[in-house]
Protein backbone atom coordinates (compact mmCIF):
# COMPACT_ATOMS: atom_id res chain seq x y z
CA UNK A 1 0.00 0.00 0.00
CA UNK A 2 1.01 3.60 -0.50
CA UNK A 3 2.56 5.28 2.50
CA UNK A 4 1.37 8.58 3.93
CA UNK A 5 1.89 8.12 7.64
CA UNK A 6 3.96 6.27 10.19
CA UNK A 7 3.19 3.91 13.05
CA UNK A 8 2.09 5.85 16.10
CA UNK A 9 1.90 5.13 19.82
CA UNK A 10 -0.64 5.95 22.50
CA UNK A 11 0.59 5.54 26.06
CA UNK A 12 2.62 2.37 26.32
CA UNK A 13 0.90 0.59 23.45
CA UNK A 14 1.70 0.70 19.76
CA UNK A 15 -1.28 0.90 17.43
CA UNK A 16 -0.98 -0.51 13.90
CA UNK A 17 -0.98 2.23 11.31
CA UNK A 18 -3.07 0.28 8.81
CA UNK A 19 -6.39 -1.52 8.92
CA UNK A 20 -6.13 -5.24 8.13
CA UNK A 21 -7.13 -6.09 4.59
CA UNK A 22 -10.16 -8.36 4.20
CA UNK A 23 -9.57 -11.98 3.25
CA UNK A 24 -10.64 -12.37 -0.37
CA UNK A 25 -12.77 -15.46 -1.15
CA UNK A 26 -10.94 -17.99 -3.29
CA UNK A 27 -13.83 -17.98 -5.76
CA UNK A 28 -12.77 -14.49 -6.86
CA UNK A 29 -9.85 -15.05 -9.20
CA UNK A 30 -9.46 -12.03 -11.47
CA UNK A 31 -7.44 -9.05 -10.17
CA UNK A 32 -10.42 -6.75 -10.80
CA UNK A 33 -12.79 -8.96 -8.79
CA UNK A 34 -10.34 -9.28 -5.94
CA UNK A 35 -9.68 -5.54 -5.82
CA UNK A 36 -13.43 -4.93 -5.91
CA UNK A 37 -13.96 -7.18 -2.91
CA UNK A 38 -11.16 -5.53 -0.95
CA UNK A 39 -12.44 -2.03 -1.59
CA UNK A 40 -16.00 -3.03 -0.68
CA UNK A 41 -14.82 -4.38 2.67
CA UNK A 42 -11.83 -2.10 3.27
CA UNK A 43 -13.42 -0.22 6.18
CA UNK A 44 -15.12 -3.24 7.81
CA UNK A 45 -12.67 -3.17 10.72
CA UNK A 46 -13.10 0.57 11.24
CA UNK A 47 -15.46 1.91 13.88
CA UNK A 48 -15.71 5.63 13.15
CA UNK A 49 -17.14 6.17 16.65
CA UNK A 50 -13.82 4.93 18.03
CA UNK A 51 -12.34 8.41 18.38
CA UNK A 52 -8.90 7.10 19.35
CA UNK A 53 -8.57 6.06 15.72
CA UNK A 54 -11.06 8.18 13.80
CA UNK A 55 -9.73 11.46 15.22
CA UNK A 56 -6.12 10.52 14.61
CA UNK A 57 -5.10 12.31 11.43
CA UNK A 58 -2.03 10.15 10.83
CA UNK A 59 -3.94 6.90 11.14
CA UNK A 60 -6.86 8.12 9.04
CA UNK A 61 -4.65 9.56 6.32
CA UNK A 62 -2.63 6.39 5.92
CA UNK A 63 -5.74 4.28 5.53
CA UNK A 64 -7.41 6.77 3.21
CA UNK A 65 -4.36 6.62 0.93
CA UNK A 66 -4.41 2.83 1.03
CA UNK A 67 -8.11 2.89 0.15
CA UNK A 68 -7.86 5.21 -2.86
CA UNK A 69 -4.77 3.42 -4.16
CA UNK A 70 -7.18 0.59 -5.02
CA UNK A 71 -9.38 2.77 -7.23
CA UNK A 72 -7.49 2.21 -10.51
CA UNK A 73 -7.89 -1.57 -10.10
CA UNK A 74 -11.68 -1.57 -9.60
CA UNK A 75 -14.48 -1.40 -12.16
CA UNK A 76 -15.52 2.23 -12.49
CA UNK A 77 -19.20 1.44 -11.93
CA UNK A 78 -18.34 -0.10 -8.56
CA UNK A 79 -16.63 3.00 -7.21
CA UNK A 80 -19.66 5.24 -6.62
CA UNK A 81 -21.57 2.80 -4.34
CA UNK A 82 -18.36 2.03 -2.43
CA UNK A 83 -17.59 5.70 -1.88
CA UNK A 84 -21.22 6.23 -0.83
CA UNK A 85 -21.02 3.47 1.79
CA UNK A 86 -17.66 4.77 3.04
CA UNK A 87 -18.97 8.31 3.48
CA UNK A 88 -22.10 7.05 5.22
CA UNK A 89 -19.93 5.16 7.70
CA UNK A 90 -17.54 8.09 8.22
CA UNK A 91 -20.49 10.44 8.85
CA UNK A 92 -21.01 8.71 12.20
CA UNK A 93 -18.42 11.14 13.58
CA UNK A 94 -18.19 14.74 12.40
CA UNK A 95 -14.44 15.07 12.99
CA UNK A 96 -13.66 11.87 11.11
CA UNK A 97 -16.00 12.98 8.32
CA UNK A 98 -14.16 16.29 8.10
CA UNK A 99 -10.79 14.53 7.90
CA UNK A 100 -12.01 12.31 5.07
CA UNK A 101 -13.15 15.34 3.10
CA UNK A 102 -9.85 17.11 3.71
CA UNK A 103 -7.93 14.09 2.45
CA UNK A 104 -10.10 13.76 -0.66
CA UNK A 105 -9.53 17.38 -1.61
CA UNK A 106 -5.81 17.13 -0.93
CA UNK A 107 -5.09 13.85 -2.73
CA UNK A 108 -7.53 14.15 -5.64
CA UNK A 109 -7.43 17.89 -6.31
CA UNK A 110 -4.13 19.37 -5.12
CA UNK A 111 -1.96 20.16 -8.18
CA UNK A 112 1.07 18.79 -6.32
CA UNK A 113 -0.52 15.49 -5.33
CA UNK A 114 0.90 12.41 -7.10
CA UNK A 115 -2.56 10.83 -6.75
CA UNK A 116 -4.40 13.78 -8.28
CA UNK A 117 -7.38 12.60 -10.31
CA UNK A 118 -10.26 14.85 -11.23
CA UNK A 119 -12.57 12.00 -12.27
CA UNK A 120 -12.22 10.37 -8.84
CA UNK A 121 -12.71 13.73 -7.14
CA UNK A 122 -15.93 14.29 -9.09
CA UNK A 123 -17.19 10.88 -8.00
CA UNK A 124 -16.30 11.64 -4.39
CA UNK A 125 -17.99 15.06 -4.42
CA UNK A 126 -21.13 13.68 -6.08
CA UNK A 127 -21.48 11.05 -3.38
CA UNK A 128 -20.64 13.54 -0.65
CA UNK A 129 -23.45 15.83 -1.79
CA UNK A 130 -25.86 12.87 -1.77
CA UNK A 131 -25.30 12.32 1.95
CA UNK A 132 -28.66 13.03 3.62
CA UNK A 133 -27.30 14.66 6.78
CA UNK A 134 -25.13 17.28 5.09
CA UNK A 135 -26.09 20.79 6.23
CA UNK A 136 -26.61 23.65 3.79
CA UNK A 137 -23.45 25.30 5.13
CA UNK A 138 -21.42 22.11 4.64
CA UNK A 139 -22.71 21.80 1.08
CA UNK A 140 -21.33 25.16 -0.06
CA UNK A 141 -17.67 24.23 -0.60
CA UNK A 142 -18.17 20.77 -2.18
CA UNK A 143 -20.87 22.19 -4.46
CA UNK A 144 -18.46 24.84 -5.69
CA UNK A 145 -15.60 22.34 -6.01
CA UNK A 146 -17.80 19.99 -8.03
CA UNK A 147 -18.93 22.81 -10.32
CA UNK A 148 -15.31 23.76 -11.02
CA UNK A 149 -14.14 20.17 -11.49
CA UNK A 150 -16.83 19.54 -14.10
CA UNK A 151 -15.71 22.47 -16.26
CA UNK A 152 -14.00 21.70 -19.57
CA UNK A 153 -13.76 17.96 -19.04
CA UNK A 154 -12.19 15.75 -21.75
CA UNK A 155 -14.71 15.15 -24.51
CA UNK A 156 -16.41 18.52 -23.97
CA UNK A 157 -16.00 21.69 -26.03
CA UNK A 158 -13.69 24.11 -24.20
CA UNK A 159 -15.30 27.34 -23.03
CA UNK A 160 -14.79 30.15 -25.50
CA UNK A 161 -13.19 33.46 -24.56
CA UNK A 162 -11.80 36.60 -26.16
CA UNK A 163 -8.11 37.48 -26.08
CA UNK A 164 -5.70 40.03 -27.50
CA UNK A 165 -2.43 38.66 -28.84
CA UNK A 166 0.94 40.37 -28.54
CA UNK A 167 0.53 41.86 -32.02
CA UNK A 168 -2.63 43.62 -30.87
CA UNK A 169 -5.06 41.31 -32.70
CA UNK A 170 -8.30 40.51 -30.91
CA UNK A 171 -9.52 36.93 -31.37
CA UNK A 172 -11.49 34.16 -29.69
CA UNK A 173 -10.40 30.69 -28.70
CA UNK A 174 -12.94 29.05 -30.99
CA UNK A 175 -11.73 30.99 -34.05
CA UNK A 176 -8.06 30.24 -33.39
CA UNK A 177 -6.81 27.88 -36.07
CA UNK A 178 -5.06 24.65 -35.21
CA UNK A 179 -5.28 20.95 -36.08
CA UNK A 180 -4.48 20.54 -32.42
CA UNK A 181 -4.31 23.44 -30.00
CA UNK A 182 -2.16 23.46 -26.89
CA UNK A 183 -3.87 25.96 -24.60
CA UNK A 184 -1.73 27.24 -21.74
CA UNK A 185 -2.87 29.50 -18.94
CA UNK A 186 0.19 31.10 -17.39
CA UNK A 187 1.42 33.85 -15.08
CA UNK A 188 4.74 35.58 -15.96
CA UNK A 189 5.30 36.30 -12.26
CA UNK A 190 5.16 32.59 -11.38
CA UNK A 191 8.54 30.83 -11.20
CA UNK A 192 6.91 27.39 -11.50
CA UNK A 193 5.22 28.60 -14.70
CA UNK A 194 8.59 29.57 -16.11
CA UNK A 195 9.98 26.11 -15.40
CA UNK A 196 7.06 24.28 -17.02
CA UNK A 197 6.86 26.61 -20.03
CA UNK A 198 10.60 26.23 -20.56
CA UNK A 199 10.20 22.45 -20.45
CA UNK A 200 7.43 22.63 -23.07
CA UNK A 201 9.44 24.99 -25.24
CA UNK A 202 12.43 22.65 -25.23
CA UNK A 203 10.39 19.52 -26.02
CA UNK A 204 11.63 18.02 -29.33
CA UNK A 205 8.32 16.31 -30.08
CA UNK A 206 6.25 19.45 -29.46
CA UNK A 207 8.71 21.55 -31.45
CA UNK A 208 8.46 19.12 -34.35
CA UNK A 209 4.66 19.26 -34.29
CA UNK A 210 4.63 23.05 -34.21
CA UNK A 211 7.06 23.23 -37.14
CA UNK A 212 4.87 20.80 -39.10
CA UNK A 213 1.79 22.95 -38.31
CA UNK A 214 0.21 19.97 -36.59
CA UNK A 215 0.11 21.83 -33.29
CA UNK A 216 -0.68 25.43 -32.41
CA UNK A 217 0.23 26.87 -29.02
CA UNK A 218 -1.86 29.58 -27.37
CA UNK A 219 -0.49 30.90 -24.07
CA UNK A 220 -2.96 33.14 -22.22
CA UNK A 221 -2.32 35.42 -19.26
CA UNK A 222 -5.45 35.77 -17.12
CA UNK A 223 -4.49 37.96 -14.14
CA UNK A 224 -5.17 41.32 -15.78
CA UNK A 225 -1.90 43.15 -15.09
CA UNK A 226 -1.38 44.63 -18.56
CA UNK A 227 1.82 46.39 -17.58
CA UNK A 228 3.38 43.11 -16.44
CA UNK A 229 2.16 41.29 -19.54
CA UNK A 230 3.44 43.98 -21.89
CA UNK A 231 6.85 43.89 -20.19
CA UNK A 232 7.16 40.10 -20.37
CA UNK A 233 5.35 39.04 -23.58
CA UNK A 234 8.52 39.55 -25.65
CA UNK A 235 10.25 36.88 -23.55
CA UNK A 236 7.77 34.18 -24.59
CA UNK A 237 8.67 31.80 -27.46
CA UNK A 238 8.21 33.40 -30.87
CA UNK A 239 6.62 30.23 -32.24
CA UNK A 240 3.77 30.52 -29.72
CA UNK A 241 0.68 32.70 -29.82
CA UNK A 242 0.90 34.78 -26.66
CA UNK A 243 -2.19 36.59 -25.41
CA UNK A 244 -3.94 38.39 -22.59
CA UNK A 245 -7.48 37.47 -21.53
CA UNK A 246 -10.26 39.92 -22.43
CA UNK A 247 -13.17 37.84 -21.07
CA UNK A 248 -12.54 37.86 -17.29
CA UNK A 249 -11.89 34.12 -17.31
CA UNK A 250 -11.06 34.00 -13.59
CA UNK A 251 -13.90 36.24 -12.43
CA UNK A 252 -16.49 34.39 -14.52
CA UNK A 253 -15.13 30.96 -13.60
CA UNK A 254 -14.85 29.86 -17.22
CA UNK A 255 -11.94 27.58 -16.34
CA UNK A 256 -10.70 26.06 -13.11
CA UNK A 257 -7.24 27.57 -12.57
CA UNK A 258 -6.08 26.36 -9.14
CA UNK A 259 -2.35 26.80 -9.83
CA UNK A 260 -0.46 28.05 -12.84
CA UNK A 261 0.31 26.88 -15.39
CA UNK A 262 -2.77 24.95 -16.53
CA UNK A 263 -2.50 22.95 -19.75
CA UNK A 264 -5.23 21.80 -22.15
CA UNK A 265 -4.88 19.90 -25.41
CA UNK A 266 -7.77 20.59 -27.80
CA UNK A 267 -8.71 19.15 -31.17
CA UNK A 268 -9.52 21.26 -34.25
CA UNK A 269 -13.11 21.71 -33.03
CA UNK A 270 -11.84 22.85 -29.61
CA UNK A 271 -12.97 19.66 -27.93
CA UNK A 272 -10.83 18.85 -24.89
CA UNK A 273 -8.50 15.90 -25.44
CA UNK A 274 -6.35 16.31 -22.31
CA UNK A 275 -7.07 18.43 -19.26
CA UNK A 276 -4.10 19.64 -17.25
CA UNK A 277 -1.60 16.91 -18.15
CA UNK A 278 1.99 17.11 -16.99
CA UNK A 279 4.55 17.93 -19.71
CA UNK A 280 5.64 14.28 -19.62
CA UNK A 281 2.06 13.04 -20.08
CA UNK A 282 1.56 15.50 -22.91
CA UNK A 283 4.71 14.31 -24.69
CA UNK A 284 3.73 10.65 -24.36
CA UNK A 285 0.28 11.36 -25.71
CA UNK A 286 1.52 13.54 -28.56
CA UNK A 287 4.12 11.00 -29.68
CA UNK A 288 1.72 8.06 -29.69
CA UNK A 289 0.44 7.72 -33.23
CA UNK A 290 -2.11 5.15 -32.15
CA UNK A 291 -3.83 7.57 -29.78
CA UNK A 292 -3.44 10.78 -31.76
CA UNK A 293 -2.61 10.99 -35.43
CA UNK A 294 -0.19 13.91 -35.25
CA UNK A 295 2.71 12.73 -37.35
CA UNK A 296 1.04 11.13 -40.37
Amino acid sequence: MATAAAEYSCGDSVTPKELPLPAVPSSLTSPEERAGYIIAHFWDWMDFCDTLRSHDRTFMEQNFVNYISLFPHVKQEALAPNIRAFLKAAAADSIAFGLVNDFAEHYFDDPNSPMRDEAYYILFLEELLRQPGLSEHDRIRPTYRLEMARKNRPGKIAADFVYTDRMGNRRTLHTTWGKRLLLLFYDPACSHCSEILDELCKSPILDRLIAAKELTVLAVYTEGDRKLWNETKVNMPKKWNVAIDESDIVERGLYSLPAMPIIYLLDKNKKVILKDPTPAQLEVFASNEVQINFLR
